[in-house]
């Protein structure tokens, strides 16, 4: 998988789950919404599998070993790479995706209470969107 696939998939996900739950709200569609909210769920999936498969390799950098006996080839980074500053971001993501679940439920319950979940999700994923801005900008 690409770096550049790592911070772009993610964006498009989160913008195309915003714009059907706003979709959804304002013209009353109870399906946008819950593709909206879908979405945030299938992001949430994806973040997983992208943590859990070493995507983001924290498993490439040296160890300490390697460190203690100087195995740097004199090249000293400052910034961490940007697959490490992508992890908060993944993170946000998942948790946006639990949200996401919960609200969905409820809204396919038809209860009051997604609406406020549905919000949280979307501001959570919205921290993870400009995490990833962020991380591209220092690069």
């Amino acid at each position: 998988m690409t770096d550049v696939f790592l911070y772009t998939f993610p964006q498009w996900i989160v913008f195309a789950a915003l714009f059907g739950i706003v979709y959804g709200w304002v013209e009353n569609k109870k399906s946008f919404r819950l593709i909206g909210l879908a979405a945030f769920i299938v992001l949430g999936l994806f973040s997983l599998y992208v943590i859990l498969g070493d995507f983001l390799a924290p498993g490439q950098f040296l160890t300490p070993e390697e460190i203690m006996h100087e195995e740097l080839n004199d090249e000293i980074i400052n910034e961490a790479p940007i697959e490490t500053q992508l992890l908060p971001a993944y993170l946000s993501f998942i948790g946006a995706s639990v949200l996401a679940l919960t609200a969905f439920v409820l809204d396919w319950l038809d209860k009051k209470q997604y609406k406020l979940l549905t919000v949280i999700a979307g501001l959570v994923a919205l921290l993870g969107f400009f995490i990833v801005v962020g991380a591209v900008r220092s690069v």
